[in-house]
């Protein structure tokens, strides 16, 4: 059966997205840097566009790391319990993370209309403060897809608990 291209583009937009941002921030403070000190003019839009990257690079990060299990964790509670009640300890951490991501995508959605309402803007830019914070509501949404995912693939798996890394990135 062949892939849908769609289901592929999803599977890695944020390896895509963070290569974007990371090539764009790396070449306007390069520039930036060279302008500064061989030309002494500064270019005021950059630290804003840099700060931006920024943000939207931290939330795309954070499903990448659920997404490729890199989280760190700490495992050494863990480690104490049987086998077999670890799944349950992982599938619990599973849902208390899920819950963590709502609530933080519910505080910014209220804060991300409130800027888009009172019609907030960059100093430099007069870019709208909103299209920074909606990063919050899109990078934790993708993370609650990617933790569904994750904690799908462990459920179904049938290979001992410690090949699946059930305590990787959460307990």
């Amino acid at each position: 059966m062949k892939d849908n291209i769609f289901i592929k583009a999803f599977e890695h937009i944020e390896e895509v997205l963070l290569s974007i941002s990371f090539t764009t921030m790396t070449i306007i403070c390069f520039v930036q840097v060279i302008t500064r000190y061989i030309f002494h003019y500064s270019m005021p839009w950059s630290e804003e566009v840099l700060r931006g990257l920024f943000v939207w690079s931290s939330c795309l990060g954070i499903s990448l790391g659920f997404r490729t299990r890199s989280h760190m964790g700490v495992d050494a509670i863990v480690s104490l319990f049987p086998v077999k009640f670890r799944k349950i300890l992982s599938i619990i951490s599973y849902i208390v993370t899920i819950a963590f991501c709502l609530v933080v995508i519910y505080f910014s959605f209220g804060v991300t209309m409130h800027q888009f309402s009172t019609n907030q803007k960059t100093i430099a830019l007069g870019m709208p403060i909103a299209y920074v914070s909606v990063s919050l509501i899109i990078g934790f949404l993708l993370a609650i897809i990617r933790i569904i995912q994750v904690l799908s693939e462990d459920i179904r798996s049938k290979n001992n608990v410690d090949e699946v890394h059930i305590s990787e990135g959460l307990l």
